[in-house]
């Protein structure tokens, strides 16, 4: 079927602007709303990418900067209606922060933030320590991590990361306004990114035992059915201590600190105090203490293969907090390991950097963007700009070889190939702070095209932000709550050459290159289920192409 596939939220005035057609023209059109023409091109054709299968044509309209509501036209094609304006992502940047207010547990939610998406309080027991005779413990709040109603302190942790350190690097972050309740701190109203992320911080403390340690995972034994939260009724347990969780709450209340000090004094101590207890708690237990399910639990398991990156990311992240040389040497001992880490991981063809990694299971980069952020030069703050840069320079390369520009090859459709791209466009957008290179910039937008429409499946994949958004996530409450549209501003987890679930596997046989392999499905876990930590990376890297 002849496309034009296009950004279908729109542009900034000044921004990069293409539109990728599937089929041979010559020349293309810009029309706005009532059809007049307002920019005339010639269309360049790039050839068939391994990542999409599709002959590809390209028509470039960056020189129209006027704003207003257009569309591509190409041999009597028409794309969908999109924006040029200097405002155009400004509902797109209220949603997808506004998500985590909608994925809030325990009591937190009402019907006049909520409206329709109100539902009543959830997981308001205290929880079963698993294996161990002790009282139960209170760990309500927080966020529901995906299309479950699972709470994990690692990711949890990651997500958090990600919107703080979008609050260090791009002030803009701090001016979004999104309409969720007032949280009041010593310098009078927080932000309202800082009040929503609080929410999680305030959990994650009630993760953390008395020693410092930290529970991995609080969730029901197994997965509930698709029902309301408040429906779900199931045990809740606190699963056991892992050096991970430990590490991540560790490095993300020292990173907390240096923000919540300019709102909230009383807060950021008792967020410093907390880290220092769990990075005490990691040098009395050198050792790593992994996680895995016990038998017969099938909720997340957030499993990792080290704790080196984990402890590296905290010694960094408590060495920008306090500037003590002690957490420098840490992190320069940890380095070395992470170095001999990369070597192996280069082997098993892994392709970055990963001093540059941004997810939840590898956190070096967040380490990285600590130093980032100290701005010093010694020799740690120098391979954090250096790697950044060189992952930057990679992914160009990468970029440069599909006629979408975009920055992922074949082996990046994985289970939540959206957080793939999301997490190379924040190493993009930091990359632009360090060396402000065009081809940075290009890359970066293309990313943000790709998700927004311009794609082969011709779908946004961010829900209510464009006209062919997509609309089923696995998500258990806008499953079942009897509301047509879910609420908007989730990320979907994206294309998935791996086809994981028993819908996907329709796809199998098909020979469909990776862009393709995506259902907009709720069966579809592997393809369409959401996170906290696929929307959080987008909310860094939208705050960069906004700064």
């Amino acid at each position: 079927m002849k496309k034009v596939l296009v950004n279908q939220v729109g542009f900034l005035c000044n921004a990069p602007k293409k539109a990728v057609l599937n089929f041979q023209a010559n020349e293309f059109s810009v029309v706005d709303g009532n059809g007049k023409k307002a920019f005339d091109g010639k269309v360049e054709h790039f050839g068939t990418d391994e990542i999409s299968g599709e002959d590809t044509y390209v028509a470039d309209f960056s020189a129209l900067t006027e704003e207003g509501k257009y569309k591509i036209v190409a041999d009597g094609q028409e794309s969908v209606l999109f924006t040029i304006s200097n405002d155009a992502y400004d509902k797109l940047m209220k949603d997808i922060c506004k998500c985590f207010y909608y994925l809030r547990c325990g009591d937190a939610l009402s019907r006049e933030f909520a409206g329709e998406y109100y539902h009543k309080p959830c997981h308001m027991t205290k929880a079963t320590v698993y294996g161990e005779e002790v009282e139960p413990v209170d760990v309500t709040g927080g966020w529901h991590d995906a299309g479950d109603y699972g709470r994990y302190s690692t990711a949890g942790a990651v997500a958090v990361a990600h919107l703080l350190y979008g609050v260090r690097f791009f002030k803009g972050l701090l001016d979004v306004h999104y309409d969720i309740p007032k949280v009041a701190g010593n310098k009078g109203n927080l932000p309202e990114i800082l009040a929503e992320v609080k929410v999680e911080l305030d959990f994650l403390m009630k993760m953390q035992r008395e020693n410092g340690s930290v529970w991995h995972k609080v969730t029901t034994f197994n997965h509930a059915p698709f029902l309301m939260p408040e429906d779900d009724r199931e045990e809740l347990f606190l699963f056991s201590v892992s050096s991970l969780a430990t590490a991540d709450i560790a490095a993300v209340f020292a990173l907390a600190y240096t923000v919540y000090k300019d709102y909230d004094a009383e807060y950021a101590d008792k967020l410093m105090q907390k880290s220092l207890l769990a990075y005490k708690w990691l040098l009395d237990n050198p050792d790593e203490l992994l996680f895995f399910n016990p038998d017969g639990s099938n909720t997340g398991q957030y499993d990792e293969a080290e704790d080196i990156s984990n402890r590296f990311w905290a010694a960094c992240a408590l060495y920008e907090a306090t500037s003590d040389g002690k957490y420098y040497s840490d992190a320069q001992e940890l380095k070395n390991r992470l170095e001999e880490f990369d070597k192996n991981a280069h082997k098993k063809g892994y392709q970055g950097n990963v001093f540059t990694c941004l997810g939840w299971a590898e956190v070096a980069g967040l380490g990285s963007l600590s130093l980032l952020l100290k701005r010093e030069e010694n020799a740690l703050c120098s391979l954090a700009r250096n790697s950044f840069v060189a992952e930057a320079d990679r992914l160009v390369k990468v970029s440069k070889e599909n006629g979408f520009g975009l920055c992922m090859g074949a082996n990046d459709f994985i289970w939540g190939s959206n957080m793939e791209l999301l997490k190379y466009m924040m190493i993009l957008s930091t990359a632009i702070r360090i060396d402000n290179k065009p081809e940075y910039k290009l890359a970066l937008e293309a990313g943000l095209d790709y998700i927004l429409g311009c794609n082969s499946m011709d779908i946004s994949y961010v829900t209510g932000n464009g006209e062919k958004a997509f609309k089923n996530p696995h998500l258990r409450p806008t499953a079942v709550d009897d509301i047509e549209e879910p609420w908007p501003g989730l990320v979907s987890g994206g294309p998935n050459s791996g086809l994981h679930d028993e819908r996907a596997q329709t796809l199998r046989g098909k020979g469909l290159p990776p862009m393709k392999c995506y259902i907009d499905h709720i069966d579809c876990y592997s393809l369409n289920e959401i996170t906290i930590y696929w929307n959080s990376p987008l909310v860094f890297a939208l705050s960069g192409i906004l700064e």
